[in-house]
């Protein structure tokens, strides 16, 4: 007889270890595994399409966008209306210039940061700050000195188009979840074009006015950017900084050879200001180095657990609208573990909602987000609306050009406030 229950207890056992492997591969496939299309990107000068295809190949992308896209709903698109009136503007086109331009478009109506048809850019691996209405230029690289830009130069217009009316042209052709997103992407698209290899930039100079040439890269030669995964800083005896700029691999190893560094000081500053994504997985295991309890995973609900070194003192999280992806769902995370003050701009107001890439049978590659809307486990809404910040704090055009970082400073009388209390 005990032999029996014996036998009873282990299969009973195998049936619940079954049966929690199936649940884990269940959330494995939805949340984190992707079977999808590889991502085949060409410029608009090379899509292989003739002018007479250009219909029958957007037939194909509104087919699948309507089956697969799962916000549009929740954004109160008359889907068929859109295609429809896109539709009509595509049989007249008779440029694949002229057609990438209306994908371009197309795609940014859907209203999601990962929403967008793939082609390549003319670039170079330089952004602009944008603060205010006001576009300047940012510790320019060897490439931009080359082309006679300087630090803190303003750009003032774009092939003579003044910037604001340049940005108003373009913000149509960018894919994003909130305003605030879209506008600053379009800020950060002025050192890039669809179509373009050089540009003209009117900068202002102290008292000077001048016209500078850039010729833009092919992507394939643009060097590649040398921005570490993390870096750290000791930023006096009790504060220790340690900035997040990306969630791709290769971030884990870069931590857990910064984070020693900072882990035994009572203060952190988390910077995540210039991350805009990756994978969520890497925003997960980075996330249980910084809470203090078991807590659901914000896509996956899966437990987090801190790790057996997780920081124990006061952990302060700079964030700005870039903050995107991966990064925003490490945010969010953050914020609900109750562990973090927020501190800078909201953020991009997308988490990504498992985005795949799909690919029609003339080549047009595209990519969507395809699980339907969702709220963190506290009931936030994790794709339309940006993490508002425990303290907004922008930066300004008078720190930016003294070289001072109004947010990191902030944080630094925020640390010395609460300790002095």
């Amino acid at each position: 007889m005990k032999l029996f229950k014996l036998i009873g207890r282990i299969l009973a056992a195998i049936v619940l270890l079954v049966g929690l492997a199936f649940v884990g591969l269940v959330i494995y496939v939805k949340y984190f595994y992707s079977s999808e299309e590889e991502i085949e990107s060409r410029y608009m000068s090379e899509l292989p399409l003739s002018p007479d295809q250009f219909t029958e190949d957007f037939a194909e992308i509104s087919g699948i966008v309507k089956e697969n896209y799962s916000l549009y709903e929740s954004k109160h698109i008359d889907i068929d209306a859109l295609s429809a009136s896109y539709a009509e503007r595509i049989g007249k086109l008779s440029t694949a210039e002229e057609y990438g331009k209306a994908l371009l478009e197309y795609f940014a109506s859907l209203q999601s940061g990962h929403a967008f048809v793939c082609l390549k850019e003319y670039r170079i691996g330089a952004f602009p700050v944008y603060i205010g209405d006001s576009l300047f230029v940012d510790k320019p690289d060897t490439y931009l000195q080359q082309s006679g830009f300087n630090d803190k130069d303003r750009i003032i217009a774009v092939d003579g188009v003044p910037a604001k009316i340049w940005m108003d042209r373009n913000e149509k052709y960018i894919p994003a979840s909130t305003p605030e997103y879209r506008r600053l992407k379009t800020a950060r698209c002025l050192f890039k074009s669809h179509t373009d290899t050089e540009k003209t930039y009117t900068v202002c100079r102290e008292a000077d006015t001048l016209d500078l040439q850039l010729i833009l890269l092919p992507e394939e030669n643009m060097p590649v950017a040398g921005q570490p995964e993390t870096s750290w800083r000791i930023l006096n005896d009790s504060i220790g900084y340690l900035a997040i700029n990306t969630m791709m691999n290769g971030v884990m190893e870069s931590f857990d050879k910064d984070y020693p560094r900072v882990k035994h000081l009572p203060y952190l500053i988390v910077d995540v200001r210039r991350n805009g994504g990756g994978n969520s997985n890497n925003g997960r295991d980075l996330c249980r180095y910084l809470i203090r309890k078991e807590q659901p995973h914000c896509l996956s609900n899966i437990p987090m657990m801190p790790m057996k070194d997780a920081y124990q003192g006061k952990v302060l999280l700079l964030t700005s609208t870039i903050t995107l992806s991966a990064a925003e769902s490490f945010v969010v995370d953050m914020k609900e573990s109750g562990n973090a003050v927020l501190i800078g701009e909201p953020t991009g107001g997308d988490t990504g909602n498992h985005p795949r890439t799909f690919k029609t049978s003339h080549g047009t590659s595209f990519r969507i987000p395809t699980n339907p809307p969702a709220l963190s486990p506290k009931g936030f809404p994790l794709e339309g609306i940006g993490i508002a910040p425990d303290y907004l704090v922008r930066q300004t055009v008078s720190d930016f050009m003294e070289g001072r970082d109004t947010q990191l400073e902030f944080a630094l009388r925020y640390i010395q406030d609460y300790a002095d209390k």
